[in-house]
Order: structure tokens, then sequence, then C-alpha cells
């Protein structure tokens, strides 16, 4: 497969929930947290660099249930919601990856 047709494809929730819990708590001048934003965006800058490809998408979880919750009843079952701080930076990072 020539570089020109790979494609990657990017577990975005994956990647937030990394940089979240990893970075440190960054904020931008008016106090916005951007710890894990700019994270993410390094993970995505490093992977692009590190990898010849020709397309890259980043995919989120959807809301709600889904067909695992079908196959597995107990799908996420002992995760926790999503912090509320988390959950904004969130629509930030898919506002950048678009």
């Amino acid at each position: 497969m020539s570089p020109n047709q790979t494609l990657l494809l990017v577990d975005g929730s994956s990647y937030l929930y990394r940089a979240y819990h990893a970075m440190a708590p960054l904020t931008a001048p008016d106090g916005t947290p951007t710890g894990a934003v700019y994270g993410v965006l390094n993970m995505l800058r490093r992977l692009r660099a590190d990898h010849i490809h020709g397309y890259c998408a980043v995919v989120f979880d959807a809301k709600g249930k889904n067909f695992r919750h079908d196959m597995f009843a107990d799908y996420k079952a002992a995760r926790p919601p999503m912090p509320d701080d988390l959950r904004r930076k969130r629509k930030c990072c898919r506002n950048w990856c678009g």
C-alpha cells in the first residue's frame, strides 16, 4: 500500500483520557485549563510525524449506548462518569481535530 493511501485512525476519546490524567494542570492566561488539549495535540502531532500517511481521522465515542452495550450488558459499567472539566475539553479537542 502506498503511503498516500494509508489512513491513520485515532481513538480521540482514549487520547483525551490519557492526556487528561497524564498532563500537568496547564492553563491559558484567562485561567482556562489547557493541559489535556495540549497533550492530545502533541500526541497527534507525534503520531503524524512518525507515520507516513495520506489521511488521518480522529474519532470520539458517541454519547449514550451503542452496539457494544447490546453485546455485553456490563460494557463500561465500572467506568465513572466523565468529569465535567474533561467534558469541556472534549468539545475543544473535537473542534481542533475538526
